[in-house]
């Protein structure tokens, strides 16, 4: 039986409902979600999420603004 980890899972009840990016300090990346169509979105730094992001959702979700 393995013992669980409390460090994970007080992350994992923090952030549970959080919409936006995150961290992940262990894969050194951040993580988020498309908060139109529900697509998850990764990219090795802040800057380059936030221009991933502006791009999905102007061109492939949305289709334009």
């Amino acid at each position: 039986m393995e013992i669980p980890d409390p460090f994970e899972e007080f992350v994992a009840n923090k952030y549970a409902n959080f919409k936006g990016m995150l961290y992940d300090f262990f894969a050194r990346e951040w993580t988020g979600v498309c908060l139109s169509c529900g697509v998850d979105l990764y990219a090795p730094s802040k800057k380059e999420f936030i221009k991933n992001r502006l791009f999905h959702t102007r061109n492939e979700c949305l289709g334009g603004y």
